[in-house]
Protein backbone atom coordinates (compact mmCIF):
# COMPACT_ATOMS: atom_id res chain seq x y z
CA UNK A 1 0.00 0.00 0.00
CA UNK A 2 1.71 3.52 -0.89
CA UNK A 3 0.27 6.63 0.74
CA UNK A 4 1.02 9.97 0.33
CA UNK A 5 0.24 11.52 4.14
CA UNK A 6 1.95 13.63 6.40
CA UNK A 7 1.64 14.19 10.29
CA UNK A 8 3.70 17.08 12.17
CA UNK A 9 3.77 15.12 15.39
CA UNK A 10 6.34 16.39 18.24
CA UNK A 11 4.56 19.98 17.72
CA UNK A 12 0.82 20.88 17.92
CA UNK A 13 -1.17 17.89 16.83
CA UNK A 14 -4.59 19.46 16.00
CA UNK A 15 -8.24 17.01 15.57
CA UNK A 16 -11.23 17.55 14.54
CA UNK A 17 -13.09 21.23 15.62
CA UNK A 18 -14.66 18.53 18.44
CA UNK A 19 -11.37 17.14 19.18
CA UNK A 20 -8.38 18.35 22.02
CA UNK A 21 -5.21 19.82 20.80
CA UNK A 22 -1.86 18.29 22.20
CA UNK A 23 1.53 17.74 21.43
CA UNK A 24 3.83 13.96 21.30
CA UNK A 25 7.22 12.60 20.79
CA UNK A 26 10.27 10.43 21.47
CA UNK A 27 12.18 7.57 20.34
CA UNK A 28 9.15 5.90 19.35
CA UNK A 29 7.37 8.38 17.63
CA UNK A 30 7.12 9.86 14.17
CA UNK A 31 8.62 7.23 12.61
CA UNK A 32 6.48 7.34 9.62
CA UNK A 33 8.35 10.24 8.41
CA UNK A 34 11.04 12.58 8.62
CA UNK A 35 11.16 14.60 11.18
CA UNK A 36 13.61 17.32 11.81
CA UNK A 37 15.85 15.37 14.05
CA UNK A 38 16.36 12.54 11.13
CA UNK A 39 17.47 15.25 8.35
CA UNK A 40 19.36 16.39 11.00
CA UNK A 41 21.40 12.79 11.85
CA UNK A 42 21.46 11.85 8.21
CA UNK A 43 23.29 14.85 7.63
CA UNK A 44 26.38 14.24 10.21
CA UNK A 45 29.30 13.08 8.61
CA UNK A 46 33.33 12.70 9.70
CA UNK A 47 36.57 12.43 7.93
CA UNK A 48 37.88 10.22 10.83
CA UNK A 49 37.51 7.56 7.49
CA UNK A 50 39.35 7.66 4.68
CA UNK A 51 42.82 5.80 4.08
CA UNK A 52 44.61 4.47 7.06
CA UNK A 53 47.02 7.26 7.24
CA UNK A 54 44.29 9.76 7.18
CA UNK A 55 42.43 7.81 9.69
CA UNK A 56 45.79 7.66 11.84
CA UNK A 57 46.18 11.38 11.61
CA UNK A 58 42.34 12.02 12.51
CA UNK A 59 41.97 13.26 9.14
CA UNK A 60 43.63 16.46 9.76
CA UNK A 61 44.06 16.58 6.09
CA UNK A 62 43.00 20.11 4.64
CA UNK A 63 47.13 21.54 4.47
CA UNK A 64 48.18 18.65 3.35
CA UNK A 65 48.28 16.08 0.36
CA UNK A 66 49.38 12.99 -1.74
CA UNK A 67 46.63 11.13 -0.44
CA UNK A 68 43.64 9.82 -1.97
CA UNK A 69 41.29 11.08 1.00
CA UNK A 70 42.48 14.89 -0.23
CA UNK A 71 39.69 14.33 -2.80
CA UNK A 72 37.04 14.14 -0.07
CA UNK A 73 38.43 16.88 2.30
CA UNK A 74 40.65 19.15 0.05
CA UNK A 75 41.06 18.55 -3.26
CA UNK A 76 44.34 20.95 -3.65
CA UNK A 77 46.10 17.96 -2.37
CA UNK A 78 46.06 15.93 -5.93
CA UNK A 79 48.37 18.74 -6.64
CA UNK A 80 50.81 17.24 -4.23
CA UNK A 81 51.35 14.16 -6.38
CA UNK A 82 54.42 13.43 -7.91
CA UNK A 83 53.56 9.75 -8.84
CA UNK A 84 50.79 7.61 -9.98
CA UNK A 85 48.92 6.45 -7.08
CA UNK A 86 46.45 3.34 -6.58
CA UNK A 87 44.88 2.39 -3.22
CA UNK A 88 42.67 0.39 -1.31
CA UNK A 89 41.65 0.49 2.63
CA UNK A 90 39.27 -2.37 3.97
CA UNK A 91 38.24 -1.93 7.49
CA UNK A 92 36.86 -3.46 10.45
CA UNK A 93 34.33 -1.91 13.35
CA UNK A 94 33.74 -3.14 16.56
CA UNK A 95 30.71 -0.72 18.06
CA UNK A 96 29.33 -1.21 21.52
CA UNK A 97 26.58 1.20 22.71
CA UNK A 98 25.88 1.93 26.59
CA UNK A 99 22.36 3.56 28.02
CA UNK A 100 22.05 4.72 31.36
CA UNK A 101 19.61 1.73 32.37
CA UNK A 102 19.79 -1.69 32.87
CA UNK A 103 20.97 -3.55 29.64
CA UNK A 104 19.64 -6.40 27.84
CA UNK A 105 20.05 -7.99 24.60
CA UNK A 106 22.66 -7.14 21.84
CA UNK A 107 24.34 -3.99 22.57
CA UNK A 108 27.88 -4.76 20.32
CA UNK A 109 28.12 -4.99 16.07
CA UNK A 110 30.81 -5.36 14.58
CA UNK A 111 31.17 -4.84 10.36
CA UNK A 112 33.39 -5.61 7.45
CA UNK A 113 33.38 -2.10 5.26
CA UNK A 114 35.65 -0.63 2.41
CA UNK A 115 36.63 2.73 4.40
CA UNK A 116 38.63 4.01 0.98
CA UNK A 117 39.73 3.23 -2.38
CA UNK A 118 40.88 5.78 -5.11
CA UNK A 119 43.09 6.02 -7.66
CA UNK A 120 45.22 9.42 -8.73
CA UNK A 121 46.70 9.91 -12.36
CA UNK A 122 49.23 12.12 -12.96
CA UNK A 123 48.09 13.77 -16.78
CA UNK A 124 50.96 16.45 -17.00
CA UNK A 125 54.11 17.34 -15.64
CA UNK A 126 55.95 20.42 -16.58
CA UNK A 127 58.61 22.79 -15.12
CA UNK A 128 57.14 25.94 -14.99
CA UNK A 129 53.92 27.88 -13.85
CA UNK A 130 51.64 23.95 -13.87
CA UNK A 131 54.24 22.02 -12.78
CA UNK A 132 51.64 19.00 -12.59
CA UNK A 133 47.71 18.17 -13.27
CA UNK A 134 46.20 15.06 -11.17
CA UNK A 135 43.03 13.60 -11.70
CA UNK A 136 41.73 11.36 -8.72
CA UNK A 137 38.67 8.73 -9.14
CA UNK A 138 37.89 7.30 -5.48
CA UNK A 139 35.82 6.05 -2.91
CA UNK A 140 35.66 7.60 0.98
CA UNK A 141 33.09 6.25 3.70
CA UNK A 142 31.84 9.58 5.23
CA UNK A 143 29.35 8.32 8.06
CA UNK A 144 28.54 4.70 9.90
CA UNK A 145 24.90 4.05 10.87
CA UNK A 146 25.77 0.42 12.23
CA UNK A 147 24.51 0.36 16.12
CA UNK A 148 22.51 -1.84 18.52
CA UNK A 149 21.22 -0.60 21.90
CA UNK A 150 18.42 -2.60 24.14
CA UNK A 151 17.68 -1.34 27.85
CA UNK A 152 14.53 -1.91 30.19
CA UNK A 153 13.83 -0.04 33.43
CA UNK A 154 11.18 -1.40 35.52
CA UNK A 155 8.86 0.01 37.49
CA UNK A 156 7.04 2.54 35.73
CA UNK A 157 3.80 4.06 35.56
CA UNK A 158 3.70 5.71 32.09
CA UNK A 159 2.77 3.50 29.05
CA UNK A 160 2.92 4.49 25.42
CA UNK A 161 -0.95 3.18 25.38
CA UNK A 162 -1.50 7.02 26.81
CA UNK A 163 -0.08 8.34 24.00
CA UNK A 164 -2.31 6.67 21.65
CA UNK A 165 -5.20 7.06 23.41
CA UNK A 166 -4.50 10.55 22.91
CA UNK A 167 -3.90 10.61 19.45
CA UNK A 168 -6.80 8.74 18.69
CA UNK A 169 -8.80 11.83 20.60
CA UNK A 170 -6.99 14.77 18.48
CA UNK A 171 -8.17 12.89 15.99
CA UNK A 172 -11.64 13.04 16.66
CA UNK A 173 -11.95 9.35 15.19
CA UNK A 174 -14.14 6.43 15.67
CA UNK A 175 -12.92 2.72 15.61
CA UNK A 176 -15.69 2.21 13.66
CA UNK A 177 -14.40 4.00 10.85
CA UNK A 178 -11.34 1.45 11.18
CA UNK A 179 -13.89 -0.78 9.48
CA UNK A 180 -15.23 -1.26 6.26
CA UNK A 181 -19.16 -0.11 6.11
CA UNK A 182 -18.60 2.08 8.96
CA UNK A 183 -17.57 -0.94 11.28
CA UNK A 184 -20.08 -3.85 10.19
CA UNK A 185 -17.60 -5.12 7.56
CA UNK A 186 -13.81 -5.87 7.83
CA UNK A 187 -10.50 -4.30 8.79
CA UNK A 188 -9.32 -1.85 6.40
CA UNK A 189 -6.16 -0.41 5.98
CA UNK A 190 -7.64 1.80 3.29
CA UNK A 191 -9.57 3.45 5.76
CA UNK A 192 -6.72 4.55 8.16
CA UNK A 193 -4.68 7.47 7.32
CA UNK A 194 -0.74 7.03 8.18
CA UNK A 195 -0.47 9.04 11.19
CA UNK A 196 -2.89 6.54 13.15
CA UNK A 197 -1.24 3.50 12.16
CA UNK A 198 0.45 2.63 15.14
CA UNK A 199 -2.58 3.61 17.32
CA UNK A 200 -4.52 1.34 15.22
CA UNK A 201 -2.59 -1.54 15.69
CA UNK A 202 -2.33 -0.07 19.75
CA UNK A 203 -6.23 -0.68 19.45
CA UNK A 204 -6.06 -4.51 18.47
CA UNK A 205 -3.79 -5.49 20.65
CA UNK A 206 -5.57 -4.57 23.22
CA UNK A 207 -3.49 -1.23 24.43
CA UNK A 208 -6.21 0.85 23.69
CA UNK A 209 -10.18 0.54 23.40
CA UNK A 210 -13.07 3.10 22.75
CA UNK A 211 -15.28 2.61 25.42
CA UNK A 212 -17.80 4.75 24.03
CA UNK A 213 -18.35 3.86 20.41
CA UNK A 214 -20.50 7.45 19.61
CA UNK A 215 -17.94 8.91 21.56
CA UNK A 216 -14.33 10.09 19.55
CA UNK A 217 -13.63 11.48 23.09
CA UNK A 218 -13.51 8.05 25.03
CA UNK A 219 -10.91 6.47 24.00
CA UNK A 220 -8.61 5.14 27.02
CA UNK A 221 -6.13 2.34 28.19
CA UNK A 222 -9.26 0.11 29.04
CA UNK A 223 -6.94 -3.28 29.70
CA UNK A 224 -4.34 -1.70 31.53
CA UNK A 225 -4.89 -0.77 35.50
CA UNK A 226 -4.18 2.71 36.76
CA UNK A 227 -2.00 0.51 39.47
CA UNK A 228 0.07 -1.15 37.22
CA UNK A 229 3.60 -1.21 37.74
CA UNK A 230 5.27 -1.35 33.95
CA UNK A 231 8.49 -2.02 32.80
CA UNK A 232 9.35 -0.51 28.98
CA UNK A 233 11.59 -2.83 27.03
CA UNK A 234 13.70 -1.04 23.83
CA UNK A 235 15.92 -2.44 21.29
CA UNK A 236 17.20 -0.21 18.20
CA UNK A 237 19.39 -1.58 15.32
CA UNK A 238 20.54 0.38 12.49
CA UNK A 239 22.41 -1.25 9.69
CA UNK A 240 23.66 1.33 7.17
CA UNK A 241 26.28 3.81 5.82
CA UNK A 242 26.94 7.09 3.98
CA UNK A 243 29.76 7.01 1.47
CA UNK A 244 31.06 9.60 -1.27
CA UNK A 245 32.57 8.85 -5.29
CA UNK A 246 34.80 11.72 -5.89
CA UNK A 247 35.83 12.77 -9.16
CA UNK A 248 38.54 15.23 -8.42
CA UNK A 249 41.20 17.50 -10.46
CA UNK A 250 44.58 19.06 -8.74
CA UNK A 251 47.03 21.38 -9.83
CA UNK A 252 50.46 22.28 -9.18
CA UNK A 253 51.22 25.81 -9.31
CA UNK A 254 55.02 26.63 -9.23
CA UNK A 255 55.34 23.78 -6.26
CA UNK A 256 54.23 26.90 -4.18
CA UNK A 257 50.27 27.30 -5.14
CA UNK A 258 48.07 24.03 -5.05
CA UNK A 259 44.15 24.19 -6.43
CA UNK A 260 41.62 21.67 -6.73
CA UNK A 261 38.41 20.36 -7.30
CA UNK A 262 35.74 17.75 -6.70
CA UNK A 263 32.58 16.33 -7.95
CA UNK A 264 30.88 14.15 -5.13
CA UNK A 265 28.07 12.06 -5.57
CA UNK A 266 26.80 10.91 -2.59
CA UNK A 267 24.78 7.57 -1.83
CA UNK A 268 22.97 6.60 2.01
CA UNK A 269 21.45 3.89 3.03
CA UNK A 270 19.95 2.88 6.47
CA UNK A 271 17.54 0.43 7.65
CA UNK A 272 16.00 1.31 11.47
CA UNK A 273 14.29 -1.53 13.79
CA UNK A 274 12.83 -0.06 16.69
CA UNK A 275 11.43 -2.62 19.04
CA UNK A 276 9.06 -1.96 22.46
CA UNK A 277 7.54 -3.84 24.80
CA UNK A 278 5.62 -3.29 28.16
CA UNK A 279 5.26 -5.97 30.90
CA UNK A 280 2.09 -5.11 33.41
CA UNK A 281 2.64 -6.36 36.97
CA UNK A 282 0.03 -5.98 39.57
CA UNK A 283 -0.46 -6.99 43.50
CA UNK A 284 -0.57 -10.81 44.61
CA UNK A 285 1.48 -12.39 42.03
CA UNK A 286 1.33 -16.21 42.38
CA UNK A 287 1.54 -19.46 40.33
CA UNK A 288 -0.57 -19.35 38.36
CA UNK A 289 -0.70 -15.58 37.85
CA UNK A 290 3.20 -14.64 38.12
CA UNK A 291 1.51 -10.85 36.66
CA UNK A 292 -0.25 -10.51 39.41
CA UNK A 293 -4.00 -9.62 39.45
CA UNK A 294 -6.31 -6.57 39.45
CA UNK A 295 -9.92 -7.68 40.06
CA UNK A 296 -11.41 -4.22 38.77
CA UNK A 297 -10.13 -5.15 35.26
CA UNK A 298 -12.48 -7.65 33.32
CA UNK A 299 -9.39 -8.18 31.10
CA UNK A 300 -6.36 -7.10 32.05
CA UNK A 301 -3.18 -6.71 29.96
CA UNK A 302 0.04 -8.91 30.58
CA UNK A 303 2.17 -7.85 27.68
CA UNK A 304 2.37 -5.65 24.51
CA UNK A 305 4.99 -5.13 21.93
CA UNK A 306 5.24 -2.95 19.54
CA UNK A 307 7.59 -2.81 15.98
CA UNK A 308 8.62 -0.16 13.74
CA UNK A 309 11.07 -0.80 10.79
CA UNK A 310 12.17 1.79 8.58
CA UNK A 311 14.75 2.57 5.44
CA UNK A 312 16.05 5.65 3.74
CA UNK A 313 17.94 5.63 0.92
CA UNK A 314 19.31 7.84 -1.81
CA UNK A 315 21.52 9.56 -3.17
CA UNK A 316 23.48 13.72 -3.15
CA UNK A 317 25.63 15.57 -5.16
CA UNK A 318 28.02 18.47 -3.77
CA UNK A 319 30.91 20.85 -5.13
CA UNK A 320 34.06 20.97 -3.12
CA UNK A 321 37.08 23.74 -4.23
CA UNK A 322 40.63 23.63 -2.16
CA UNK A 323 43.70 25.67 -2.42
CA UNK A 324 46.84 24.99 -0.51
CA UNK A 325 49.62 27.50 -0.22
CA UNK A 326 53.14 27.20 0.58
CA UNK A 327 54.91 30.59 1.59
CA UNK A 328 57.94 29.10 2.81
CA UNK A 329 59.38 25.68 2.85
CA UNK A 330 58.12 23.04 5.09
CA UNK A 331 55.08 25.04 6.24
CA UNK A 332 51.32 24.99 3.99
CA UNK A 333 48.07 26.85 4.52
CA UNK A 334 45.37 25.19 3.00
CA UNK A 335 41.38 26.04 2.88
CA UNK A 336 38.59 24.39 1.29
CA UNK A 337 34.70 24.79 0.90
CA UNK A 338 32.12 21.87 0.67
CA UNK A 339 28.99 23.39 -0.74
CA UNK A 340 25.92 21.55 0.68
CA UNK A 341 24.73 18.24 -0.36
CA UNK A 342 21.77 17.65 -2.15
CA UNK A 343 19.95 14.99 -1.36
CA UNK A 344 16.73 13.06 -2.77
CA UNK A 345 15.97 9.96 -0.37
CA UNK A 346 13.07 7.46 -0.44
CA UNK A 347 11.54 5.66 2.70
CA UNK A 348 9.99 2.92 3.79
CA UNK A 349 7.63 1.87 6.71
CA UNK A 350 6.21 -1.05 8.55
CA UNK A 351 4.95 -1.63 12.02
CA UNK A 352 3.12 -4.32 13.85
CA UNK A 353 1.77 -5.09 17.23
CA UNK A 354 1.15 -7.71 19.76
CA UNK A 355 -0.71 -8.14 22.96
CA UNK A 356 -1.53 -10.91 25.18
CA UNK A 357 -4.13 -10.42 27.85
CA UNK A 358 -6.48 -12.51 30.87
CA UNK A 359 -9.81 -12.50 31.24
CA UNK A 360 -10.55 -11.99 34.95
CA UNK A 361 -14.06 -11.83 34.18
CA UNK A 362 -15.48 -13.46 31.06
CA UNK A 363 -18.16 -10.62 30.52
CA UNK A 364 -17.77 -9.26 26.90
CA UNK A 365 -19.31 -12.01 23.77
CA UNK A 366 -16.73 -10.66 21.29
CA UNK A 367 -13.65 -11.78 23.43
CA UNK A 368 -13.06 -15.13 22.86
CA UNK A 369 -10.39 -16.28 25.57
CA UNK A 370 -8.91 -19.94 25.47
CA UNK A 371 -8.40 -21.17 28.79
CA UNK A 372 -9.07 -17.55 29.91
CA UNK A 373 -5.88 -16.32 28.09
CA UNK A 374 -6.84 -13.32 24.82
CA UNK A 375 -4.29 -13.04 22.39
CA UNK A 376 -4.30 -10.60 19.56
CA UNK A 377 -2.49 -13.07 17.15
CA UNK A 378 -0.92 -12.20 13.92
CA UNK A 379 -3.96 -11.58 11.53
CA UNK A 380 -3.82 -7.81 10.71
CA UNK A 381 -1.27 -7.09 12.78
CA UNK A 382 1.24 -6.12 10.64
CA UNK A 383 1.02 -2.89 8.26
CA UNK A 384 1.05 -2.63 5.01
CA UNK A 385 3.98 -1.04 3.26
CA UNK A 386 4.53 2.49 3.05
CA UNK A 387 6.31 4.12 0.56
CA UNK A 388 7.45 7.66 -1.11
CA UNK A 389 6.74 7.35 -4.69
CA UNK A 390 8.80 9.64 -7.35
CA UNK A 391 8.59 12.44 -7.78
CA UNK A 392 6.83 13.22 -4.31
CA UNK A 393 10.10 12.11 -2.16
CA UNK A 394 12.41 13.58 0.68
CA UNK A 395 14.64 16.10 -0.62
CA UNK A 396 17.38 18.27 1.66
CA UNK A 397 20.29 20.24 1.83
CA UNK A 398 23.03 19.43 4.51
CA UNK A 399 25.55 22.03 5.84
CA UNK A 400 27.98 23.78 3.84
CA UNK A 401 31.24 23.40 5.18
CA UNK A 402 34.97 25.13 5.37
CA UNK A 403 38.18 23.67 6.48
CA UNK A 404 41.52 25.65 7.12
CA UNK A 405 44.18 24.32 8.29
CA UNK A 406 48.14 24.91 8.78
CA UNK A 407 50.86 22.09 8.46
CA UNK A 408 54.51 22.26 8.98
CA UNK A 409 56.92 19.35 7.86
CA UNK A 410 60.53 18.82 9.74
CA UNK A 411 62.31 17.98 7.00
CA UNK A 412 61.84 14.38 6.20
CA UNK A 413 61.53 13.53 9.77
CA UNK A 414 57.84 14.14 10.56
CA UNK A 415 55.08 16.73 10.32
CA UNK A 416 52.34 18.26 12.41
CA UNK A 417 49.08 19.33 11.26
CA UNK A 418 46.22 21.58 12.81
CA UNK A 419 42.56 21.75 10.93
CA UNK A 420 39.64 23.61 12.02
CA UNK A 421 36.23 22.76 10.73
CA UNK A 422 33.01 25.09 10.88
CA UNK A 423 29.79 23.17 9.72
CA UNK A 424 26.40 25.52 9.37
CA UNK A 425 24.13 23.05 10.35
CA UNK A 426 21.17 25.69 10.82
CA UNK A 427 21.54 25.96 7.27
CA UNK A 428 19.62 22.69 6.58
CA UNK A 429 16.97 23.28 4.51
CA UNK A 430 14.29 20.58 3.35
CA UNK A 431 13.26 20.94 -0.46
CA UNK A 432 10.30 18.47 -0.53
CA UNK A 433 8.19 16.00 1.05
CA UNK A 434 5.76 13.72 0.24
CA UNK A 435 2.99 15.56 1.08
CA UNK A 436 3.13 17.52 -1.65
CA UNK A 437 2.03 20.59 1.33
CA UNK A 438 3.89 23.13 2.09
CA UNK A 439 5.86 22.07 5.60
CA UNK A 440 9.04 23.34 4.78
CA UNK A 441 8.70 26.60 6.47
CA UNK A 442 7.65 24.39 9.70
CA UNK A 443 11.16 22.22 9.09
CA UNK A 444 13.32 25.32 8.08
CA UNK A 445 12.44 27.37 11.11
CA UNK A 446 13.27 24.41 13.50
CA UNK A 447 17.04 24.21 11.63
CA UNK A 448 17.04 27.91 12.19
CA UNK A 449 16.22 27.76 15.91
CA UNK A 450 17.05 24.55 17.06
CA UNK A 451 20.67 24.19 15.34
CA UNK A 452 23.97 26.40 15.17
CA UNK A 453 27.07 26.22 13.21
CA UNK A 454 29.49 23.22 14.85
CA UNK A 455 33.24 23.72 15.29
CA UNK A 456 35.42 21.02 14.58
CA UNK A 457 39.47 20.57 15.04
CA UNK A 458 41.47 18.06 14.35
CA UNK A 459 45.39 17.52 15.10
CA UNK A 460 47.84 15.20 13.45
CA UNK A 461 51.53 14.18 13.81
CA UNK A 462 53.92 11.58 11.82
CA UNK A 463 57.18 10.91 12.73
CA UNK A 464 60.07 8.80 10.36
CA UNK A 465 62.57 7.16 12.65
CA UNK A 466 63.49 5.98 9.39
CA UNK A 467 62.94 6.35 5.69
CA UNK A 468 60.81 3.11 5.04
CA UNK A 469 59.04 3.92 8.51
CA UNK A 470 56.18 6.43 9.36
CA UNK A 471 54.64 6.58 12.86
CA UNK A 472 51.27 8.13 13.23
CA UNK A 473 49.23 9.74 15.69
CA UNK A 474 45.77 11.94 15.78
CA UNK A 475 42.84 13.42 17.63
CA UNK A 476 39.86 15.23 16.57
CA UNK A 477 36.77 16.50 18.28
CA UNK A 478 33.17 17.83 17.16
CA UNK A 479 31.34 20.38 19.24
CA UNK A 480 28.00 20.34 19.88
CA UNK A 481 25.64 21.31 16.84
CA UNK A 482 22.54 22.45 19.17
CA UNK A 483 21.62 25.61 20.61
CA UNK A 484 20.31 23.33 22.79
CA UNK A 485 21.02 20.10 24.03
CA UNK A 486 17.67 19.90 26.20
CA UNK A 487 15.37 21.08 23.09
CA UNK A 488 15.57 17.41 21.95
CA UNK A 489 13.34 14.38 23.13
CA UNK A 490 14.84 12.31 20.53
CA UNK A 491 18.30 10.26 20.48
CA UNK A 492 20.74 12.67 18.03
CA UNK A 493 24.43 12.87 18.42
CA UNK A 494 25.62 16.19 20.21
CA UNK A 495 29.14 15.42 20.56
CA UNK A 496 31.90 13.27 18.78
CA UNK A 497 35.65 12.60 19.56
CA UNK A 498 38.01 10.34 18.27
CA UNK A 499 41.80 9.67 18.25
CA UNK A 500 44.28 7.37 16.22
CA UNK A 501 46.98 5.90 16.10
CA UNK A 502 49.06 3.59 12.98
CA UNK A 503 51.99 2.86 11.34
CA UNK A 504 53.27 2.87 7.68
CA UNK A 505 55.84 0.65 5.99
CA UNK A 506 57.32 1.07 2.66
CA UNK A 507 57.31 -2.09 1.16
CA UNK A 508 58.88 -1.59 -1.62
CA UNK A 509 60.21 1.17 -4.36
CA UNK A 510 56.29 1.24 -5.13
CA UNK A 511 54.13 -0.53 -2.56
CA UNK A 512 53.57 0.73 0.89
CA UNK A 513 51.66 -0.42 3.65
CA UNK A 514 49.60 1.39 6.03
CA UNK A 515 47.15 0.28 9.67
CA UNK A 516 45.69 2.57 11.69
CA UNK A 517 43.99 2.14 14.58
CA UNK A 518 41.19 4.58 15.85
CA UNK A 519 38.84 4.94 18.77
CA UNK A 520 35.26 7.04 18.11
CA UNK A 521 33.41 8.15 21.27
CA UNK A 522 29.34 9.92 20.81
CA UNK A 523 26.95 10.53 22.91
CA UNK A 524 23.72 11.66 22.22
CA UNK A 525 21.03 14.16 23.85
CA UNK A 526 18.78 13.29 26.57
CA UNK A 527 15.45 11.81 25.04
CA UNK A 528 12.00 10.06 26.05
CA UNK A 529 10.98 6.66 24.80
CA UNK A 530 7.64 8.90 24.40
CA UNK A 531 5.49 11.99 26.10
CA UNK A 532 2.37 13.51 25.00
CA UNK A 533 0.60 16.41 26.70
CA UNK A 534 -2.53 18.33 26.65
CA UNK A 535 -5.34 19.91 28.31
CA UNK A 536 -5.80 16.18 30.07
CA UNK A 537 -2.18 16.22 31.46
CA UNK A 538 1.52 14.94 31.27
CA UNK A 539 2.29 11.51 30.52
CA UNK A 540 6.37 10.37 29.70
CA UNK A 541 8.45 7.67 30.10
CA UNK A 542 11.64 8.00 31.80
CA UNK A 543 14.80 10.23 30.38
CA UNK A 544 17.73 8.04 28.58
CA UNK A 545 20.91 8.94 26.95
CA UNK A 546 22.95 6.76 24.91
CA UNK A 547 27.03 6.63 24.42
CA UNK A 548 27.83 5.35 21.49
CA UNK A 549 32.24 3.97 21.19
CA UNK A 550 33.33 2.57 17.87
CA UNK A 551 36.73 0.91 17.20
CA UNK A 552 37.91 1.04 13.90
CA UNK A 553 40.66 -0.90 12.53
CA UNK A 554 42.37 -0.19 8.96
CA UNK A 555 44.50 -1.39 6.28
CA UNK A 556 45.84 0.44 3.20
CA UNK A 557 47.75 -1.33 0.33
CA UNK A 558 48.87 1.27 -2.34
CA UNK A 559 51.21 1.27 -5.19
CA UNK A 560 52.84 4.29 -6.43
CA UNK A 561 53.99 4.35 -9.54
Amino acid sequence: MKRIVIMLAAVAVVGSAAAQEGSMGGLLMDKDLLMPADIFSLSQTQFNFGSARAMAMAGAFTSLGADVSSMTINPAGLGMYRKNDVSLTPAMTFGRSRTDASPFGKNSTSRFSIANFGVAIKAYEGTRGLVSLTFGVGYNRIADFNYDYSFQRQDQAATVADVFARQMIWSGRSKNSFYTDGGAGEWSWDNIPLELWNAALAYRAFMIDQVDASDPQSWVPTWIGEEASITHYTTVKSRGSAGEFALSIGANINNKLYVGATLGIQDIHQKLYVDYGEDYYYADPNALHPYGTDPSLDYQLLYSKLNQATTVSGAGVNFKAGIVYRPVVGLRLGAAFHTPTYYSVDRKFQSSAAGMAYANHDTDPNVNPINGFVSSGTKYMTTPLWVDENPYNWSFCTPARLLLGVSYAFGARGLISIDYERDWYNGIRLKDNPSGLDTRTFYNDKFRQHFKGANVVRVGAEFKPAPALALRAGFGYSGSMLRDDAAFMTPVIKRTVYCGAGLGLALSRVCSLDLAYQYMAQDTTDYYLFFVEDEVGYAKSALYSTEFKRHNVALTLGFRF
